[in-house]
């Protein structure tokens, strides 16, 4: 007890520390963190100014898409990722949501494109061979102008051109789509120019609209005189010259392609704006021929056959082709049970041509009625005729027929109607036809046995005849033949007894011209005797 009383005593009597107070002094504790909180502040912001915008974007799939890893490119340069992938409410598309950085907020307009990158075969070229390892991506075809906007409707095929590649668009109208599609290249020159980037129905339903981007500098040499066609697959050309064969390049003749090229001489054509429509010729020889626009439409009645004749078939006067066959059908009258088929063509006005009258075409557009009433009066009418052999195609021909029935052209109906003649074998028929009812007219069984009373009668007066030559053969006629012979022998011996000077021998010479002249004589009367026997019965005058 005394050591530790001993020890509280002398630590009583140790120095204490007093500590010393200094007024509005921070402690260096709380810097840390405040420091802490205007960095999470800072960072805070950062991140907050840079932050771009989240759109939406739809797409009828997600194969491929991963929320989270899905990231969205710009020529291969990442701008965002998505977020977030789910079902609309209906369950027929999905919702992708996804955020992009700042600086993409300027080109989101109304006009900016989304689409998946995959890896594809379109077209004849492969694309996104990428996206085999690094998986499918998001690529972005950023607008120009429009209303800001921050829901889009992804497209389900990749667009071929994207707006930044220069360059310009153009229309083209054809009667079909044909093997063309979106990426199908367009040449010129044999160079590829551009490609196939849309395709639509034509307004009118009877057309299809192409939308054809070509690049620069390509499309300055696109102007009015431009001539666009189908250059798909081969085409073989036979003529004089022999069998010809021509492709614009192997991808046209896979998988399809157009062409374009400008007349000698049309390189200072006016140019064309963008969005120009042309023609889509359907091949290259289309072309050659022209374009006519000055066309008149008839109606051509035949009521044969028309196996062979299609939509497009020539209408030719002389070999030379006025136009073309524009449409086929039947018509049936109820009122007289005919069964007609009318043949609609189209005739070229300006590929007609009048000699020593000015400015042809417009004489022709106003005259042309009088033009071809004229020429029907003189023969002309239409006919169907094979044009090629080998198909059996048939070609409509107009020819002047001078034996033709007189007609006219039937300007009140609908579309005029042009008069025809029946094919050559038509005719032929017809008039087999014409024989065999007027066969079926004749009194054939009456006919028949007044023939066969004509023939009995013949037949007997043959047996009469016959036996009436027996009997000359076997009297008259060899007891003429006897005594001709006797007399010939008779003269033999007498002109053996003569000599050749003595004056016997020349009365005898007299007297041997007349017997001559008595043996012509009764050889003549043998002849007539053998031709008219019955001339013993009646005479010479009543055998006559």
């Amino acid at each position: 007890m005394s050591e530790r009383r001993l020890e509280d005593i002398e630590l009583d009597k140790l120095p204490e520390a007093v500590p010393e107070e200094k007024p509005g002094r921070i402690s260096i504790v709380w810097l840390i963190p405040l420091v802490a909180l205007l960095i999470g502040v800072w960072l805070g912001y950062k991140a907050w100014s840079e932050m771009g915008p989240t759109i939406k974007i739809t797409f009828k799939s997600a194969e491929g898409l991963v929320a989270g890893k899905t990231k969205i490119k710009y020529k291969n340069v990442e701008i965002g990722i998505v977020d977030e992938i789910e079902l609309s409410p209906d369950m027929s598309h999905v919702v992708l949501t996804a955020s992009l950085v700042k600086s993409a907020g300027a080109y989101l307009t109304a006009t900016t494109r989304f689409w998946v990158v995959r890896a594809r075969v379109a077209a004849g070229e492969v694309s996104g061979l990428e996206t085999v390892l690094s998986g499918a991506y998001i690529g972005i075809d950023p607008g120009a102008g429009g209303a800001m906007a921050k829901h889009f409707t992804g497209l389900e095929i990749p667009p071929v051109v994207t707006k930044n590649l220069p360059g310009r668009h153009f229309h083209l109208r054809s009667d079909d789509l044909g093997s063309l599609d979106l990426g199908s290249p367009v040449y010129y020159q044999k160079i590829k120019a551009g490609s196939v980037v849309s395709q639509k129905l034509a307004d009118d339903g009877q057309s299809v609209m192409l939308g054809v981007f070509i690049n620069a500098p390509y499309d300055k040499f696109v102007n009015q005189d431009s001539k666009f066609w189908n250059a798909s697959g081969l085409d073989f050309t036979l003529d004089a010259n022999g069998i010809k064969v021509y492709t614009e390049s192997f991808v046209t003749m896979m998988v399809g392609g157009i062409a374009f090229k400008n007349p000698r001489g049309s390189m200072q054509a006016p140019a064309v704006d963008e969005w120009q429509e042309f023609i889509l010729y359907e091949d290259y020889n289309a072309i050659t021929e022209g374009t006519h626009l000055q066309s008149s439409s008839y109606i051509l009645y035949f009521t044969g056959s028309v196996r062979g004749l299609r939509i497009g078939a020539p209408v030719e006067l002389k070999g030379i082709k006025l136009g073309q066959v524009s449409e086929i059908m039947m018509e049936y009258n109820p009122d007289t049970k005919n069964v007609k088929i009318p043949v609609t063509i189209e005739v070229q006005m300006d590929r007609i041509t009048l000699n020593g009258i000015p400015d042809t075409g417009t004489f022709i557009r106003t005259h042309h009625e009088e033009l071809f009433d004229e020429l029907v009066r003189q023969g002309l009418r239409a006919q169907l005729q094979t044009g090629n052999y080998v198909t059996g195609q048939l070609l409509v021909d107009l020819d002047f027929y001078q034996d033709a029935t007189p007609t006219e052209i039937d300007w009140e109906s609908n579309l005029p109607v042009f008069p025809t003649i029946p094919t050559p074998l038509e005719e032929i028929s017809n008039t087999i036809f014409s024989i065999v009812k007027r066969l079926e007219k004749l009194p054939l069984e009456k006919m028949s046995e007044q023939l066969h009373q004509a023939i009995d009668s013949m037949t007997e007066i043959m047996k009469q005849t016959e036996l009436l030559t027996k009997n000359l053969n076997t009297t008259i006629t060899p007891a003429v033949i006897a005594t001709l012979e006797q007399t010939e022998k008779t003269l033999a011996t007498v002109e053996n007894v003569l000599e050749d000077e003595s004056p016997v021998k020349q009365d005898l010479g007299r007297v041997m011209d007349e017997l001559s002249k008595a043996l012509r004589s009764i050889r003549l009367l043998a002849d007539y005797l053998e031709q008219n026997p019955d001339a013993l019965i009646y005479g010479k005058g009543e055998a006559n």
